[in-house]
């Protein structure tokens, strides 16, 4: 079976609609999130090793006028937020619901899900602000 375009045919993004982009996406965010997981796990294992090491290793990450951890979080609440909301789009499609709308069903899920991630988000801030954060 010959494919269009080969392999240089899915980088190509002319002429692709939006279910290509939810499509990519997708497997992209979840690829993310279990990178994610893995280094999260990498991180906790270090306190096996004493806290000594553990705080040396959160130091190394939170150096600099910006911590990382911080903008990896919004960037991962952003990922969350998207796969979990597509996610859910693709379970109804799948028992028959929404399929002959299913462009207007992603955007309204995407709609929620980023203002349910930024009332997250404003929450966090103001928890991290008045100190009830790390």
């Amino acid at each position: 079976m010959k494919t269009k375009g080969g392999i240089t045919g899915w980088v190509r993004i002319s002429h692709k609609g939006i279910g290509f982009f939810a499509y990519t996406m997708h497997r992209i965010s979840g690829v993310v999130i279990v990178l994610y997981l893995y280094l999260h796990y990498f991180v906790l294992s270090n306190l096996l090793r004493g806290g000594a090491t553990f705080n040396s290793i959160i130091t190394a990450f939170t150096y600099g006028p910006f911590d990382i951890f911080i903008i990896m979080d919004v960037l991962l609440s952003l990922v969350i937020f998207y796969h979990g909301a597509n996610g859910i789009r693709l379970m109804l499609n799948e028992v028959g619901i929404g399929v002959k709308q299913h462009k207007l069903l992603f955007y309204a899920f995407e709609i929620v899900a980023m203002t349910v991630m930024l009332l997250f988000l404003y929450f966090a801030w103001q928890t991290l602000l008045s100190g009830g954060g790390v």
